[in-house]
């Protein structure tokens, strides 16, 4: 079976589709500039705005409870892979080192990473679903080398705003024609 080429990306922003009041997590590839929107729930937007954030809580939201369980069965979370596209739904797998063997684990693409954050591992996105769903990132101030989780984009000039709402619209198309 050939390898799959890995594309390293990174959260730029968590916003909210106008038209349908869904969140939605953006996914920067840093390398050739381009954004995957992945539309999310509720709970999982908010556990990722709690980490991008900073925000303590008072006893450990899911994502923390997964990634406590991993690490006290002896398990390290290496990276995420958001890895599947199938009839508009993505998929991905949370990849674990225990006990020197390497074991995949299927996720919701928004818990994995929301666990990814938490940990402060990589996520990554397959080749094939960047070059099918990725769109060229309309925001040229984001700044590459800038492009961390802990100083993701949460304010947007109307100029911005207007150009995220065409990409949405976009990915909704296609996504709805595939």
């Amino acid at each position: 079976m050939p390898e799959t080429l890995l594309i390293p990306v990174s959260v730029i922003a968590l916003v909210e589709d106008q038209i349908s009041s869904s969140p939605i997590v953006l996914l920067h590839d840093q390398q050739s500039n381009r954004l995957l929107p992945i539309w999310i729930g509720d709970f999982e937007a908010r556990a990722i705005a709690i980490i991008l954030n900073k925000t303590p809580a008072p006893r450990p939201l899911t994502h923390k409870l997964v990634l406590n369980t991993l690490q006290n069965m002896g398990g390290k979370l290496l990276h995420v892979v958001i890895d599947r596209l199938k009839n508009n739904t993505y998929f991905a797998s949370m990849h674990v080192v225990r006990d020197g063997h390497n074991i995949a684990i299927d996720a919701r693409p928004s818990d994995a990473v929301a666990i990814a954050l938490e940990a402060k591992t990589p996520i990554f996105v397959t080749k094939e679903i960047m070059d099918s769903a990725a769109q060229k990132n309309p925001f040229p101030d984001i700044n590459q080398q800038q492009d961390r989780p802990a100083q993701a984009k949460t304010n947007f000039k109307e100029s911005d705003l207007k150009k995220l709402k065409e990409l949405f619209e976009k990915a909704r198309q296609r996504e709805q024609s595939s």
